[in-house]
């Protein structure tokens, strides 16, 4: 960033040159003013212009610092929402998939209950030891049982076919947090740009307020020396004033740009940087983190909506699957105090099969698959726009960077052309063949051409990290 203070330096030997008598037009005296004569008031400095406005000293930096490009990242790692959320997904869709699984895997399941019976009457009882007559019944009053209940899937197409639709969605939602992590650096390192931008912005603007402030400061000394008139006086007062005007209009930028960083980084508190941080090394920074795809075919958006697509689709024909029958292994091993069981033994184990054949559903099966058929036309038409995006993103990316540099070197040749006219029409000005017009309105010229300068040099930076993300995945 330019420091404020060499140009206050300048600008108080230019102001020294400037109102001295002959630099007005004026002969020298030739003898001295006589000693009861009242010297005329020197013109204040630039600097003493510059300590009576308060407009010119700079914003307080910010009370939380980002030094490194490596303490973002770690900030993101254990801060960013987006990025948790992402994760959280992706932890979402393994344990769909595993419970796809659980459903052609045995299970097993113990039961245990016991029963009292509160009515009682008379009556014959069956037993091992054969029929009792006049007895209370029922006997034993009070049953417990406890068992075991095995079952083992041997025929489930559809329970098979979704494990592998829930791969595809597991493997899309790894892809779906890749891409977030691409997004997540492009925002921070297109957010630490604005916010250097924005510092510089601010910074120029003063400088602008401090030339503005001298400028009419000159204009001053010569209406009291009778060399300029009260309208001119009054065109350097609204050119402050713009300058002025300008310096507020800065200053809440960088307010918004710090706190637009504290958000990228994953907190509410505003962030800075320091004046020596080099934007030039965030895209070898971003190099370090992301690598190159040769094809937007491989970004991890495009990869994330094609897997989103192939698991529409399974789940298309995994509800045409919903009436194919389904058959199971059942074993139960029971234990009761039940003297009457099939085999007179309170323990009981049995083995068998179970088919079962779906044969109506009221219609559920015809709207699950008109449901999902229009999900998966949705995924398809998703992937077409992600890499129709995708593709566009990357060729304007690659083009911002050579149109970036091209107005840069304008930016820089119409900033070096205000700078000399400005320069010349204060000179005329102060020899007296220039108009007060003249000297604001290239002044005017000379702001906004050192403002776009300084925007036109970060774009650059800007356009190279976008070119670089656009075609690369990138792992935090």
């Amino acid at each position: 960033m330019r420091p404020v203070a060499p140009l206050r330096t300048g600008l108080a030997a230019l102001l020294a040159s400037l109102i001295a008598p002959t630099a007005l037009g004026q002969e020298p005296a030739a003898t001295p003013a006589p000693p009861s004569a009242t010297p005329a008031p020197s013109a204040p400095s630039a600097e003493q212009v510059a300590s009576q406005d308060p407009m010119l000293e700079p914003l307080p930096p910010a009370q939380n610092q980002l030094h490194t490009w490596r303490e973002a990242l770690g900030m993101i790692r254990n801060q960013a929402t987006s990025l948790a959320i992402a994760r959280a997904r992706i932890d979402e869709a393994k344990a769909q998939s595993r419970d796809a699984l659980s459903k052609a895997l045995p299970t097993l399941t113990a039961t245990g209950a016991v029963t009292h019976h509160l009515l009682y009457g008379i009556g014959p009882r069956f037993d091992s030891n054969g029929i009792r007559t006049n007895v209370e019944i029922p006997d034993p009053g009070t049953i417990w049982q406890a068992g075991l209940a095995f079952k083992q899937p041997l025929f489930a197409y559809r329970s098979w076919y979704d494990i592998g639709t829930n791969k595809e969605k597991a493997q899309a939602a790894r892809e779906t947090t890749a891409d977030v992590e691409r997004q997540i650096l492009g925002s921070v390192a297109e957010t630490l740009v604005d916010l250097v931008t924005a510092e510089r912005l601010a910074q120029i603007s003063r400088e602008g307020l401090l030339s503005a402030l001298a400028t009419l400061n000159l204009t001053e000394r010569r209406s009291s020396l009778g060399a300029a008139s009260k309208l001119d006086v009054l065109r350097a007062e609204q050119s402050a004033s713009q300058a002025r005007a300008q310096v507020v209009g800065a200053d809440e930028a960088v307010q918004r740009a710090r706190e637009s960083l504290g958000m990228a980084l994953g907190t509410s508190d505003q962030w800075g940087v320091p004046p020596e941080i080099r934007l030039d090394g965030l895209a070898q920074d971003a190099r370090s983190l992301c690598s190159a795809v040769t094809s937007v075919e491989d970004r991890a958006d495009v990869r994330a909506a094609a897997a989103n697509s192939r698991a529409a689709q399974r789940d298309h024909k995994s509800a045409g699957y919903d009436l194919f029958p389904t058959l199971d292994l059942v074993s139960n091993l029971t234990y009761s105090n039940l003297t009457v069981t099939a085999n007179y033994k309170p323990v009981q184990w049995t083995i068998g099969a179970l088919l079962t054949i779906p044969l109506y559903d009221g219609g559920s099966r015809y709207a699950q698959q008109d449901k999902t058929a229009a999900s998966a036309e949705i995924a398809r038409q998703e992937l077409t726009q992600v890499r129709r995006q995708a593709r566009l993103e990357a060729q304007r990316a690659i083009r911002a960077v050579t149109v970036a540099q091209s107005n840069l070197q304008v930016s820089t040749k119409t900033r070096d052309i205000a700078k000399e006219t400005a320069r010349l029409a204060q000179v005329a000005f102060v020899s007296g063949s220039g108009t007060s017009f003249d000297l604001v309105d290239t002044q005017r010229q000379h702001r906004e051409a050192e403002l776009d300068l300084a925007i036109k040099e970060l774009e650059v930076v800007r356009a190279q990290i976008a070119a670089l993300l656009a075609q690369a995945n990138c792992n935090i």
